[in-house]
């Protein structure tokens, strides 16, 4: 008989590499899950792009995103919500810096920033 327990905790592949030409390889960075305030509740995802940062998206027990902090602690993707302890205390054990009072909030740069055009 096979037991929700068996289906929950079957080995994962935690890094896959591809190589086109058999001497070179490339390794894919998938998302990397951890328990927050309940088991794996919290993505850890590399960034996909350019200056992006490490970040982690955190789930609530329905699997509904709360939010998305980057790894200096600022929210990503337009986010402002408060971590609960679990969560905090779980991404502070991976390396991000999060406030003490627990708040992830998303700042808008003004137009100061270098630009980009096209001709």
């Amino acid at each position: 008989m096979v037991t929700l327990k068996d289906i929950y905790y079957r080995p994962v592949l935690d890094q896959v590499m591809i190589s086109f030409d058999g001497t070179t390889c490339q390794i894919l960075h998938e998302g990397k899950w951890i328990r927050g305030s309940f088991d794996r509740n919290i993505c850890i995802d590399q960034p996909t792009h350019g200056r992006g940062q490490t970040h982690a998206h955190i789930l609530s027990r329905k699997g509904n995103e709360i939010g998305v902090v980057n790894i200096d602690g600022s929210g990503s993707h337009g986010t402002r919500f408060q971590l609960k302890d679990g969560d905090a205390d779980a991404l502070r054990a991976s390396g991000f810096v999060i406030r003490d009072d627990n708040v992830v909030e998303w700042v808008a740069v003004d137009g100061d920033q270098p630009k980009l055009l096209f001709g």
